[in-house]
């Protein structure tokens, strides 16, 4: 036998325990069986005479392939880089030191959670555009491919030392007066925020883009143009224009404003519908590439007669309004009245000062110049979003004043918030005719837009039109068709707010009867999660609800759930300003209820597996006797499942849902005598729901 542990005769260990695992590693065993080491014994005398009955492992081979892991060198390098430092050998290491320690042997080992805290999946996207096939999840991207190419988690992490000789100072302050004005460090807020909102690091980055004429556009309708004309860009997938699309281009036209509509398509092959196409002077077909300033630009190529008129409007499809006539006549009238040669109705200073574009008109002094000219000469279509906004948005207007023209906002900001966003109640009672459609949406979290039907209602707009843009909206990319439940929760939550998005714009209703004696009480908790609430009460209200109450807990919403409230006369509602913690909020409902049997709905829990067999009895005969009692008021549509909690507890079994194979959520089913108790035990559950 060599000093290594390899047996010359080439028959591995003596006494045929190479079966164990194949030749003794000395270095390796006297480091992982310290005891060996400390008693200066031979590794190889120690494993035949001791170490192969106790099965101790000959060498890290063995011990690895016990454990039936693999350790990935590179990975494990790339991921732990004090183990890198000292040179140490990654299968050594892991097996010596990195497994009691918590480390993973590979990305295929290593949970995705452990990155949670860690990992910012919108900067990494940001920070690497070259995702490919992990552009949906960038996690799993950094997992296998931006840890051995040394890439960043986050941007505390970001090398700062790799942007030098690319990130020029002097120009991203020129560029972005936000930065300037905050006093920030620019390579900092390039590297924190300005990634994120591709933001360019010096003058000569060269953006992804294509010319504005290698669209396909197709004119549909329409001769001449006259002095004043608005170009109104509206997105379609399958070319059936928004709803709400029309009353604004009707609007306009009966303010003297000509409108060419030009409907962006994501499908060549399609017909375009809606009432606007009617309405509309002008109609062109459009791909869908560039956003709103490719297609501007496009038609003023093609009939460049425009940059001749007296006034252009340049107006898209993401607001909603206007909210009457007279309100948009009177804006008109500032617009034709103003001197300025750029004029827009709102104003935002985030990535520095400048008109918001959704609503511009250029005056034919501005339009008909050469400054004026070059700017549209110069527009391409951009593939990002924010490129547009970073290169054209926010440019347009300083553009023009650096050049001596001026430009004017008829409702100026008061600070740097989006005022369309932060100030849309303010904005609307200064005579602003317009909401924001993502506003409506609620796209920005902690944005309160409760009523905002009501707001638009009380100036004389028919908001049906609103709400089944809304419901376009949330169906997306989806199948176009009936939609019906999915047990593909993102799919579902669009599916459910396109649901009430559809009943609301039909002035649908759910009439909850008065019962004296109820049987039942359900008890729904609902935090700014109204579609969710609206299901399940439609879903119960094709059963029987003569025996009945409805308990509703406003827990502090800032939505559509007033809204949809009031579509549900007949509930008990209870309003909190504020969220109060779930066991509070369900004690509220259980002071009101009066029924024997109490029912705490929590709509948005789904099963950890799947359900196969509904309810056939219980176990204890308390909870029996409720869910017999609660099954005989639920239609034939309703299923009920149950898992049980492993402590078999019956105050902590969740009862499961189901509605036309659909999971509505869950219900904790309960004598209303016992509940006091049972909330308790429910804390765990409610929480996990919440969050």
């Amino acid at each position: 036998m060599t000093e290594n542990g390899d047996d010359p005769a080439g028959g591995g260990v003596a006494d045929g325990r190479a079966e164990h695992g194949g030749s003794v590693d000395p270095v390796w065993y006297k480091q992982r069986y310290l005891d060996v080491a400390a008693a200066g014994l031979d590794p190889l005398e120690h494993y035949l005479s001791y170490g192969y009955a106790e099965k101790r492992f000959p060498n890290p081979m063995a011990e690895i392939a016990s454990l039936g892991e693999v350790v990935d060198a590179s990975w494990y390098r790339a991921r732990y880089p004090d183990v890198a430092e000292t040179d140490a050998d990654p299968l050594r290491h892991y097996l010596l030191y990195g497994r009691s320690e918590g480390r993973y042997p590979s990305a295929d080992h290593e949970p995705r959670k452990v990155w949670d805290t860690r990992f910012d999946p919108a900067w990494y996207r940001a920070r690497n555009a070259d995702l490919g096939p992990y552009q949906d999840d960038p996690l799993e991207h950094f997992r296998r491919i931006g840890i051995l190419e040394g890439r960043a988690a986050n941007a505390s992490e970001e090398d700062r030392e790799a942007w030098r000789g690319i990130f020029d100072p002097a120009w991203y302050l020129a560029r972005n007066p936000d930065v300037a004005q905050r006093g920030l460090n620019p390579l900092e807020h390039f590297i924190v925020e300005g990634l994120i909102d591709r933001r360019r690091p010096n003058a000569a980055t060269i953006l992804e883009s294509e010319p504005v004429t290698a669209a396909r556009i197709d004119r549909l309708k329409g001769g001449a143009f006259t002095d004043e004309v608005a170009l109104f860009v509206t997105h379609s997938r399958n070319g059936a224009i928004k709803p709400h699309v029309a009353h604004h281009i009707a609007s306009l036209r009966q303010c003297g404003i000509e409108c060419a509509l030009i409907v962006a398509c994501d499908y060549n092959k399609v017909t375009i519908t809606g009432a606007a196409f009617d309405i509309a002077d002008h109609v062109f077909q459009r791909a869908n590439a560039g956003f709103d300033f490719a297609a501007w630009a496009h038609l003023l190529r093609l009939h460049p007669e425009l940059l001749s008129a007296n006034a252009l409007y340049l107006v898209n499809d993401s607001v909603f309004g206007p909210t009457h006539l007279e309100a948009l006549e009177r804006v008109v009238a500032r617009v034709r009245a103003s001197e300025s040669d750029i004029v827009g109705l709102t104003e935002n200073a985030d990535r520095g000062w400048h008109i918001q574009s959704y609503f511009l008109t250029l005056k034919r002094r501005f339009l008909d110049s050469e400054a004026g000219r070059a700017f549209f000469e110069g527009v391409v279509s951009y593939a990002h979003k924010n490129d547009v906004v970073n290169e054209y948005e926010t440019q347009l207007a300083r553009y023009a004043m650096a050049r001596g023209f001026r430009a004017e906002v008829l409702f100026p900001t008061p600070n740097w918030l989006d005022a369309t966003l932060h100030n849309w109640r303010k904005l609307l009672r200064a005579g602003f005719p317009y909401l924001k459609v993502g506003t409506a949406r609620g796209l920005v979290r902690g944005v309160e837009t409760a009523d905002w039907r009501a707001e638009l209602g009380a100036r004389g707009y028919n908001t049906s039109s609103a709400d089944r843009t809304l419901a376009q909206l949330a169906l997306g990319s989806l199948v176009d068709g009936v939609a019906t439940l999915s047990n593909d929760t993102a799919t579902d939550a669009r599916i459910c707010l396109a649901e009430m998005h559809t009943f609301l714009a039909d002035g649908g209703k759910v009439v909850l009867p008065d019962v004296q004696e109820p049987v039942v009480s359900f008890i729904a908790i609902v935090d700014n999660t109204p579609e969710r609430l609206l299901r399940v009460v439609r879903a119960f209200a094709e059963g029987d609800l003569s025996r009945t109450e409805f308990i509703i807990i406003d827990n502090g919403t800032t939505d559509d759930t007033h809204h949809v409230l009031q579509q549900l006369p007949g509930a008990t509602v209870v309003t909190n300003v504020a969220p109060l913690p779930s066991l509070r909020a369900a004690r509220q409902g259980l002071a009101l209820a009066r029924a024997g049997i109490v029912v705490i709905l929590q709509p948005l829990h789904r099963p950890s597996s799947s359900l196969e067999s509904p309810i056939l009895d219980a176990s204890h005969e308390s909870e029996w006797a409720a869910l017999h009692a609660l099954r005989s008021l639920l239609p034939a549509s309703i299923c009920l499942f149950q898992e049980a909690d492993p402590s078999d507890d019956a105050a902590r079994r969740r009862t499961f849902i189901t509605h036309r194979g659909g999971c509505l959520g869950t219900a904790s089913v309960m004598q209303r005598r016992e509940a006091t108790n049972v909330l308790e035990l429910l804390m765990d559950s409610m929480e996990q729901s919440q969050a």
